[in-house]
């Protein structure tokens, strides 16, 4: 099977709560309280769940009736999928030129999004996943507790009594959740080293050092130079690198070893965990396919005889005349830019410029 596109379908399993909104949510925390001075100060000592509101059904006069239910957002579950590469988002290793460049290289660079301004270089994640949403029929609820509070002045530490402080939390019990994603094979395969389409993906200075890491990654040999998609319509070529068919694989168990060891531990809050997991492979935009269930890498792995070629090799001398045509049609336009301005400022001026 030649694939284009993969598709994927989801249920997580949860043990308490896992994903927790902040303590300034609007819709969460109701009221501010005041403090000594008048001044306004938030009650901090709560714990809400993640909430989303989906379609139920409708009434007798056809109205629209929605509910509340637990969700988990797709930030939080890509934390839990690429829980062991944190590194690749940490803004310091720009200060080291191997680390960097060997995040970049790595399987975590390649598949998800960064973005470092200090070098000019970003990548588009091609992994798409949705929030996980609430599909079974438990209800949360809020619970109350005590806890003691730390003494600040020498009246309170002085005093035996203590101080003690309510706090809130949503709990609840074995929660199934659904999601969805793709990964998007065109995105992965190709790598930018241009700033044509203000996508540069690595710093072109340590070119040959990421690329020798690079290989380490997919293995094989890169296959570097000037590429065109299938189905550009403006003739542009860029330059970048194009990974081949076993190395888009490589990748792709990559991600998906991840997500079958998908695991969230909120401290004493909560768990969650991968409990099933539907494939759809597509080789065409119109054969919708069918989900298969997965039970590990290497039936995804199975399916998979080969990753469709989404670009084209052009030619590099053709590409650097085209590139050298569009910098001197830019120049002439600029220069006519600079011309017009000179004139409308100062037309004695341009005489003298043109005599």
């Amino acid at each position: 099977m030649s694939v284009k596109s993969i598709r994927f379908s989801g249920e997580i399993t949860s043990s308490g709560i896992v994903n927790f909104e902040g303590t300034n949510a609007p819709w969460a925390i109701k009221t501010a309280l005041k403090d000594r001075y008048g001044g306004e100060k938030w009650h901090n000592n709560v714990k809400f769940a993640k909430h989303a509101i989906k379609k139920v059904g409708k009434t007798e006069d056809g109205k629209p009736i929605y509910d509340v239910c637990l969700k988990i957002s797709k930030d939080c579950i890509r934390q839990g999928i690429f829980k062991e590469d944190q590194p690749i988002h940490n803004p310091g290793i720009v200060y080291s030129d191997t680390i960097f460049n060997k995040s970049l290289a790595s399987s975590a660079g390649l598949l998800r999004a960064y973005f470092y301004p200090e070098k000019r270089i970003k990548r588009k994640s091609c992994i798409y996943i949705s929030e996980a949403v609430q599909n079974s029929n438990n209800v949360s609820t809020i619970d109350v507790g005590t806890m003691n509070a730390p003494k600040k002045t020498k009246e309170e530490k002085d005093d035996d009594s203590g101080l003690t402080l309510h706090y809130k939390e949503t709990i609840a019990g074995l929660t199934t959740y659904e999601f969805e994603g793709a990964i998007d094979l065109s995105e992965l395969q190709f790598i930018s080293i241009s700033e044509t389409y203000d996508r540069k993906a690595i710093d072109t200075d340590y070119i040959d050092f990421y690329i020798s890491e690079l290989e380490k990654v997919v293995g094989g040999k890169i296959e570097k130079g000037y590429f065109i998609k299938n189905t550009a319509t403006n003739g542009l070529p860029e330059k970048g690198i194009l990974l081949n068919s076993e190395q888009v694989k490589k990748l792709v168990k990559d991600f998906f070893e991840r997500l079958f060891d998908f695991e969230i531990i909120r401290g004493a809050s909560g768990r969650a965990w991968l409990s099933d997991l539907k494939v759809m492979f597509k080789e065409n935009g119109v054969d919708n396919g069918e989900y298969q269930n997965m039970g590990n890498v290497d039936e995804v792995i199975g399916k998979i005889d080969d990753i469709h070629v989404f670009y084209d090799t052009f030619n590099e001398v053709e590409a650097i005349k085209l590139y050298e045509a569009m910098d001197i049609g830019k120049k002439k336009n600029s220069d006519v830019k600079k011309s017009k301005k000179v004139k409308k400022e100062d037309p004695v001026k341009e005489d003298a410029i043109a005599e």
